[in-house]
């Protein structure tokens, strides 16, 4: 009887620690993700922090990469759209294919790579930014 009481206490103490522990998927998660959803200028937007190791991030013409549209200057909590996949992007030993849309300082529509977003980890989406609903690689206004 005490040999079964003691199995069943230490079940039901692994199961505690089980439950309390984080799985590897919540772990990897984003740690910085972006806020939450408003209006600015007639669309949709959420704030995202976001780095650059120059201070400006560029913005391309589309989720292909391509030409450079313009730049966010300084780079810190700026406003996107959504994301979507799109060609692999590197800087350093980061490394994403997710591209969020966005205005340029120049007031030109583009796309930013996400290796430019605090948290997360690599060729991962930004965990608060929703996705966007069109096809294609033109900017989307959304």
């Amino acid at each position: 009887m005490i040999i079964r009481q003691a199995a069943i206490a230490m079940s039901f103490a692994l199961a505690s620690l089980a439950a309390a522990a984080p799985s590897a998927q919540a772990a990897a998660g984003d740690a910085q993700p972006c806020g939450r959803q408003y209006q600015h200028n007639g669309h949709t937007v959420q704030n995202c922090p976001d780095w650059s190791p120059g201070g400006s991030i560029p913005v391309y013409a589309s989720p292909a990469k391509g030409r450079i549209v313009g730049y966010i200057n300084p780079a810190g909590d700026d406003w996107y759209l959504c994301q979507k996949t799109g060609a692999g992007y590197k800087l350093g030993g980061y490394r994403n294919y997710w591209w969020a849309s966005t205005m340029a300082d120049n007031n030109n529509w583009g796309y930013v790579s996400e290796v430019y977003f605090r948290g997360g980890g690599n060729n991962e989406p930004d965990a608060g930014l929703r996705t966007c609903r069109r096809p294609g690689g033109k900017p989307l206004p959304e």
